[in-house]
């Protein structure tokens, strides 16, 4: 299995299409993570660049520590529908191009 086949707040295996989570409930099941930033402000420029161009962009805050550390900083990770995933990356990969300093 790989990423798309896994719930992206617990880990859970799911079936192709399996939304919400049977396990933890999570909506985001069945989308993909598109970018993980640091920074909120970072972050929501990517979300919002993706809504502009029409997708469906979900803004979250994101821990991966699995529960045995207190975070010291919260990362802030954008998720787009599974069918929107390609495009998504094609738009950030293209913002990049014009604007290299930016780090979406």
């Amino acid at each position: 299995m790989d990423d798309t086949d896994r719930c992206p707040s617990c880990d859970a295996a799911l079936a192709p299409g399996e939304t919400p989570c049977p396990s933890c409930g999570s909506l985001l099941a069945g989308s993909r993570k598109i970018v993980v930033e640091p920074l909120r402000q970072e972050a929501a420029f990517a979300h919002a660049l993706l809504e502009s161009a029409g997708l469906h962009p979900v803004l979250t805050p994101f821990q991966r520590a699995g529960g045995l550390m207190v975070p010291l900083a919260t990362a802030f990770a954008v998720f787009v529908p599974e069918d929107e995933a390609e495009e998504s990356l094609r738009i950030l990969e293209a913002a990049r191009r014009v604007d290299p300093e930016t780090d979406v």
